[in-house]
């Protein structure tokens, strides 16, 4: 009766995160196939980005949306689990949709299908952490769930490599997608029907009554127009208050948005001089990016432990501009690298940035907003995160058609040029904050 739920095991905390294994080892797959898919059925270069809209759409609009019903559902079978076994059912025949898909229409369907599901399956899974554990444990909590994530990650992005290595044909035959990519989203779908299955049958759920036991008050969701008008007052605020966040956010999250659409052309292109998507070259460097992708997740995953202290020692701002020059150098390295190896390198570069990227511009968010607002400062960072791709997938196709007469390698040198303006405006800001 003390307001608190009660401390549970870290091998309940394990339990708790280990459904995102499957989540990431999908969004591993999905991330460094999708280009594949989507040329291996005729889809040019210029409309890469356009079909990759799919993701940033789905998270802007239904994790809200899910996460504020699932807020509201109380079931004998939980709050969080209906929603989750119905999106990740939903998610798993999305899967398999496109390992047998017929068509770039049946691709497409079916891949929006998927992140309309995944995303409704990431906000009760996000949930989890604030229904099952006291306070205290939060920050366990979440880092668990960061662990199975870049570990999810990093396997996804090697299984489309890994089953080629295994003798699965990677070759795009006209109008069809490789054998091996069809088994890695097969795997996918596995993977995330058993990470779903095993999360729904061991997780707890708390009811209302274990609630109120515990002597914990549920927040009241009804908000009378006043409260919501000023809402939206605060809202419009500390946008001007984030301004700075936002414009660094914009242009990192536009490079990494270049990246995940355009690598496996580029790649394919210029270090294993592939000339059609039929080419077997195009097939051996589409797989070599997936081997990229995993080595900036996993280096991701590794220099998130030591970014802590670095803050700590020489201040957010400072570490989070000096990686995002290291991205700079990456992004703009992998359009110009010829050889598998220096892509590797350009790779980690990119994974130094990208762990600072989910880390470093949360930190400065908490600082600016005010006590009791971290969810609205959570919902803001979320806006500066889609933004970006929205605006990518939607006017960088025209200027690949136009500027760079169809040549996928220009993205990534401006890649490069995004987050080195990134890095300016996080500089700037470091400088500023010590004057």
């Amino acid at each position: 009766m003390n307001g608190e739920l009660p401390p549970v095991t870290q091998g309940r905390i394990v339990g708790l995160s280990a459904g995102y294994l499957g989540l990431q080892i999908t969004f591993g797959i999905e991330s460094a196939s999708l280009s594949r898919v989507y040329q291996g059925f005729g889809a040019g270069i210029e409309d890469l980005a356009l079909l990759w809209l799919a993701g940033p759409v789905s998270g802007l609009l239904v994790q809200p949306v899910i996460g504020r019903l699932s807020d509201r559902t109380w079931t004998r079978f939980g709050r969080r689990r209906p929603w989750m076994l119905g999106s990740g059912a939903i998610a798993t025949a999305a899967l398999t949709g496109i390992a047998f898909a017929p068509s770039l229409v049946w691709a497409i369907a079916m891949i929006w299908l998927l992140e309309i599901s995944m995303n409704a399956l990431n906000a009760p899974y996000r949930a989890l952490v604030g229904d099952t554990l006291p306070e205290q444990q939060h920050g366990r909590g979440f880092a668990m769930q960061t662990v199975f994530i870049g570990v999810g990650a990093f396997l996804g992005a090697m299984v489309p490599n890994a089953l080629s290595i295994a003798g699965m044909p990677n070759v795009v035959a006209e109008g069809s997608t490789p054998v091996s990519v069809r088994l890695a989203f097969l795997a996918a779908a596995t993977c995330l029907a058993i990470s779903v299955v095993g999360t729904v049958l061991k997780v707890r759920e708390y009811s209302k009554e274990d609630y109120a036991r515990f002597g914990i008050r549920l927040t009241d969701q009804q908000v009378d127009e006043r409260e919501a008008g000023r809402t939206s007052a605060d809202w419009l605020v500390n946008l001007l208050a984030y301004r700075r966040i936002a414009a660094m956010q914009f242009f990192a999250w536009a490079a990494l948005y270049l990246l995940w659409v355009y690598a496996t052309p580029v790649v394919a292109q210029g270090a294993f001089a592939a000339i059609s998507v039929e080419d077997p070259r195009y097939g051996d460097g589409a797989d070599w990016v997936g081997v990229m992708f995993a080595t900036y997740n996993g280096v991701a995953g590794l220099f998130a432990f030591i970014l802590p202290r670095l803050f700590e020692k020489f201040g957010v701002s400072r570490v989070h501009a000096a990686a995002l020059l290291a991205g700079s150098v990456g992004f703009a390295g992998a359009a110009l690298a010829g050889t598998p190896l220096l892509l590797l390198v350009c790779a980690g570069l990119i994974g130094i940035a990208y762990a600072s990227m989910l880390s470093a511009p949360f930190v400065m968010a908490s600082r600016i907003a005010r006590q009791g607002e971290a969810g609205g400062a959570i919902g803001l960072m979320n806006v500066f995160i889609v933004v970006p791709q929205l605006v990518m997938g939607l006017g960088i196709g025209a200027l690949v058609r136009i500027f760079l007469s169809g040549n996928p390698s220009g993205t990534l040198l401006i890649a490069g040029i995004f987050c080195f303006l990134a890095a300016v405006i996080t500089a700037t800001g470091a400088r500023r904050a010590a004057n």
